[in-house]
């Protein structure tokens, strides 16, 4: 197995390793079908979060299984954050109710009796006093700083896991193919520098999938431009 440059196309190289990075994206994104896959990964903090946000049983809205559910199914098919979170604040402000506020006030940390107060009048159908309508705002905008939080800290977590993911995989992929390629028994393959070549393939394939294609081309014509100008 031999990688001369001399003999082969630089733009062919990058394109192939760029190739096995998208290819190790691919198996990533075939582990969804096992219970969710690496669609798990981040949604820990989100229903952590929303957990301690709807807190005891529901009498105006869902339950807490059916709320966090829900936000799992819209996670899991890749529903933009921005409908996330404002579908996920909906259905805690929802479940707000008297029995429950004073452990939302808690998590929220806004006024406890306020709250109280507010989800009692709301559930009556009274007009809320000036001081009341201010704890709700506030609650409002902390509700919504808290699942932000939540969310852009889960999509974090989802971003970085399903790369290293796919760098495991491409380095399992290049490994293998290196091997094969190479012909001979596994511990000759360990002893050459084949091994060392696939497993730099295969760590460089993940980031170099997404601009596999540009790069190549840029280094083509960076190539093809020094040549014309020593000419």
């Amino acid at each position: 197995m031999s990688f001369d440059l001399s003999s082969m196309q630089l733009g062919q190289i990058i394109t192939a390793i760029g190739g096995l990075g998208t290819a190790a994206f691919g198996l990533v994104d075939a582990t969804k079908v096992f219970w969710g896959g690496v669609n798990r990964i981040g949604f820990g903090k989100i229903e952590e979060t929303v957990t301690g946000l709807t807190p005891g049983t529901a009498v105006n809205g869902l339950s807490q299984a059916k709320v966090i559910g829900t936000l799992r199914a819209n996670w899991y098919n890749g529903l933009d954050l921005g409908s996330q979170k404002a579908i996920a604040k909906s259905l805690i402000k929802l479940d707000l109710n008297a029995g429950n506020a004073a452990a939302i006030a808690d998590a929220a940390g806004v006024d406890r009796a306020m709250l109280q107060s507010v989800a009692a009048k709301m559930a009556a159908g009274t007009a809320l006093t000036s001081s009341e309508s201010d704890v709700y705002a506030r609650f409002d905008l902390i509700v919504t700083a808290i699942l932000d939080e939540a969310y852009q800290d889960g999509d974090q977590r989802y971003t970085n896991g399903t790369r290293t993911w796919a760098g495991f995989f491409a380095v399992l992929l290049a490994l293998v193919g290196g091997w094969v390629v190479n012909g001979a028994g596994f511990g000759q393959y360990a002893a050459s520098g084949d091994l060392w070549r696939a497993l730099l393939v295969g760590v460089l394939a993940v980031p170099l999938a997404p601009v596999a294609k540009d790069l190549s081309s840029a280094l083509v014509a960076a190539v093809n431009s020094m040549q014309l100008f020593k000419k």
